[in-house]
């Protein structure tokens, strides 16, 4: 704690050695309660004062006097009057700046203005501002200001604390001790000046904090609510990414895994978790988040949870919090219960390291009770770490849209400051991404309107889309931007993409983001109304997580097309006039949805979920606009065509067929030949029992007169044709690969029954040119060697099929 006054008074004679300079302590600071009069002198926006006289009219004349002196008449008494007189500006700024850092808390400060800190053994001792210290900090601050508002030099102040600055910091550490060593910062604190760009950079160097008139009112206002908790939001934007050493805490924990994230569960000091928690994502620069405060956290509603607490109450539940720390927490693990360890959880020494989730009226309630100073309870704590932003933004959404206390209109509005003022271009994209498809969720114009799916309503085939696919395929296609490096540093930029708006602000680019999509969308939704309306459900592709993924990676290559052939860049375009560009190319897809039956939908719907299955749907949407419009002629659109071939699956169709009778026919010939016939011993002896009951089964659910064996597939032939020693009587059939394990020698039959997958399955679209030509090999060789009967040579390898292996695993 910070020392006393009692103990400067008594000792200004004496002097602490530091590093071997003899400094004297600091003089001048007061404490506690004996800060509540010079706050009630300072707060008031003029100088008070009373004059009396003998007689009426020799007061009369005093108060003439006094009003040429620039006093003014505040009240009359019987026998005195009260003056006022405004501060003189400078005055008035630094006792704003003194009055804010009391009202947030901090225990220690100036006395006067005449306050002075020894900068060094031979200096004259220089004259500060406001001085303010809490437990882990000392804020020092130097106030200027203009007559009027406009540009001024700040280079000179800049360069004189520069000058004092490492031995004024020894004089405060000799004077408040090293355990734990104050966190010192230099702030200028300004009223009148507009910064120019170059001292804003001396300073950001220098790490000399910025407080302008704006700030002051913001955190006057955040004070007003927050109370003292509002300290640990200034803090955490003054001393942003320092560590702070009075903020080291180590509290025993249980670490755990849930949903792919590592979370941490322990029990901690409301006081010390407030230290380093926050609830906006504003940028610490931002003074725009008032309102997200205002609303997250009612003052009514803390005010009854601080007498709460001040009557013994206590809060089970988990407040939730995600750390944001550059590097990884530090765990001290002692023992281990399967997935879950305890040990010793060393928290970020840091403010504003801790996002609350979910607990912020019972957290930020504590800041309103009255023994919130001496309390020694503790909160249940679920942290999680360095969520990413869309994990994190889903889990605030999942968790707040059940609650009844918080709208979803507000969590959109909480989650709308993650992150996009950020200075890391990942990140700021990041959270622009997720941010516009909450939008989109939220936009009275959007096709998609409350159709995004959160933890508060059951999935059905009307809400059925995610904020993770969804803002997934707004960044992956670069729609709002991409990263480059660029400049000395090879730093990463932030370039806007064809729906990011030239001025790269947020806000901007939020709404013409929107704007297009929603535009863009609609040009499906308002023609496909019905299927649009489906979903996921039967017959519904477009309005699905897959289906809009290959929309918005179909919108990417139709507006480079556009740019490239209009010579036109979609950055300068409004939304309204890259939909109306846009909308002739999709026309055609919009047409050929209008007629298609259920099997041409489910050729979309059932090519598979990965990232190549949205490419290749997008690829065939393209396919048919160019069918429409010839000129639309990308070349992976042309590629893509030229590998498919529609007559040749048809062929393949019938080939697969065909080699699948012929091995059948085979395998029960060859079995019965090698165990025999009797009690049907070549299925018992020669067909493995997972395979026997396979088909046991269907035979048994069946109607019908079928043999039970004529239920084997043609993915079961692999395992008959190596089970026990039947290879020997297969290999010189089946071995079109040489040499190898008896299942690399006969994984035609998997890739054959794959392709089958697909001819036989018409919504999966036509085999490609190369996959066409493998099963005509194979085609050719089974009837060559095993309906022929004709023996392979050993060791010849008759098929090459690495590249058609990925084509064909692809496809299915």
């Amino acid at each position: 704690m910070p020392t006393s006054t009692g103990w400067e008074q008594e000792n200004d004679d004496k002097y602490s050695w530091d590093a071997g300079l003899m400094l004297p302590p600091l003089t001048g600071l007061s404490v506690g309660d004996d800060l509540k009069p010079i706050y009630s002198e300072k707060s008031k926006n003029a100088d008070e004062k009373t004059i009396s006289a003998a007689s009426i009219k020799a007061l009369e004349l005093k108060l003439a006097g006094e009003v040429e002196d620039g006093w003014r008449l505040i009240r009359r008494n019987k026998a005195s009057i009260r003056l006022g007189k405004d501060k003189p500006v400078d005055r008035q700024l630094e006792d704003d700046v003194w009055c804010l850092l009391y009202r947030m808390g901090f225990s220690t400060l100036n006395r006067t203005r005449n306050f002075s800190i020894q900068a060094g053994e031979k200096t004259v001792p220089r004259q500060i501002d406001v001085f303010a210290a809490d437990e882990e900090t000392a804020l020092i601050v130097e106030c200027t200001h203009s007559a009027e508002p406009g540009p001024k030099s700040v280079k000179t102040l800049i360069d004189k604390i520069g000058a004092i600055r490492e031995d004024v910091i020894k004089s405060v550490h000799t004077h408040f001790g090293r355990d734990p060593k104050l966190k010192v910062k230099f702030a200028i604190a300004t009223r009148n000046v507009h910064w120019r760009a170059a001292d804003r950079d001396r300073a950001e160097a220098a790490g000399i904090a910025i407080i302008t008139e704006n700030d002051l009112v913001y955190f006057n206002k955040l004070t007003d609510f927050l109370k003292t908790a509002a300290r640990y939001q200034f803090l955490g934007r003054y001393f942003s990414g320092e560590k702070v050493e009075g903020l080291r805490v180590q509290v025993p924990a249980t670490k755990g895994r849930a949903g792919g994230r590592v979370f941490y569960n322990f029990l901690m000091s409301p006081y010390e978790l407030l230290r380093i928690a926050y609830i906006s994502h504003r940028s610490k620069t931002s003074n725009d988040d008032l309102e997200t405060y205002q609303r997250m956290v009612k003052p009514s509603r803390l005010k009854e949870i601080g007498k709460y607490i001040d009557d013994g109450g206590k809060f089970p539940t988990n407040i939730i919090i995600n750390f944001k720390s550059d590097s990884p927490l530090k765990f001290d693990q002692k023992d281990t219960f399967g997935d879950t360890a305890t040990g010793t959880l060393h928290l970020p020494g840091q403010y504003g390291s801790a996002w609350v989730i979910d607990g912020q009226h019972r957290l930020y309630g504590y800041a309103h009770a009255q023994r919130f100073a001496d309390d020694r309870s503790v909160v249940p704590v679920l942290a999680y770490e360095n969520l990413p932003i869309r994990d994190e933004i889903q889990l605030f959404v999942d968790i707040n849209t059940q609650q009844v206390k918080v709208s979803r209109n507000l969590v959109n509005e909480i989650v709308s400051s993650l992150n996009i003022d950020d200075p890391d271009p990942v990140k700021r994209l990041e959270a622009l991404c997720a941010r516009i498809a909450l939008k989109l969720d939220d936009h009275p114009t959007s096709p998609i309107k409350d159709r995004i799916l959160t933890v508060a309503q059951d999935k059905d085939s009307w809400r059925c889309l995610t904020l993770t696919s969804l803002s997934d395929g707004i960044a992956t296609n670069g729609l709002i931007g991409t990263l480059h490096r660029a400049g000395k540093n090879n730093a990463q930029a932030l370039l806007p993409g064809p729906l990011g708006e030239v001025s790269q602000t947020p806000a901007a680019t939020m709404t013409k983001a929107v704007e297009t999509l929603s535009g863009y969308l609609a040009l499906f939704a308002g023609q496909l109304d019905t299927h649009w309306k489906l979903g996921d459900a039967k017959g519904g592709y477009l309005c699905t997580n897959l289906g809009l993924r290959a929309l918005l990676l179909m919108l990417r290559k139709i507006v480079a097309f556009v740019e490239n052939k209009q010579n036109v860049k979609a950055t300068i375009l409004e939304a309204d006039d890259i939909v109306a560009r846009v909308a002739p190319y999709v026309q055609p897809v919009i047409d050929y949805f209008a007629v298609a039956d259920v099997g041409d939908v489910n050729a979309f719907r059932q090519r598979g979920s990965s990232l190549a299955s949205v490419t290749a749907n997008c690829l065939q949407m393209c396919s048919i606009i160019h069918e429409a419009i010839p000129e639309f002629d990308l070349p992976e659109v042309i590629e893509y065509m030229d590998s498919r071939d529609v007559a040749g699956a048809k062929q393949a169709k019938d080939m697969i067929d065909n080699i699948n009778r012929i091995i059948f026919e085979n395998v029960l010939t060859t079995l019965k030949a090698k165990y025999g016939e009797k009690s049907e011993a070549w299925w018992m002896l020669g067909v493995p029992k997972s395979v026997r009951n396979s088909c046991d089964q269907m035979y048994n659910e069946t109607p019908g007169d079928r043999e039970r064996w004529r239920y084997l597939f043609l993915s079961n032939y692999p395992d008959i044709i190596s089970y026990n020693d039947n290879w020997e009587v297969f290999k010189d059939h089946y071995n079109f690969y040489g040499k190898g394990k008896k299942a690399d020698l006969i994984r035609w039959i998997g890739k054959i029954n794959k392709a089958r997958t697909i001819t036989h399955h018409a919504e999966k679209g036509p085999l490609s040119k190369e996959d066409v030509a493998y099963v005509k090999t194979v085609h050719d060789l089974v009837t060559t060697f095993i309906e022929g009967g004709q023996v392979v040579e050993p060791g010849k390898r008759y098929i090459n099929d690495v590249a058609v292996a990925v084509s064909v695993d692809e496809a299915a």
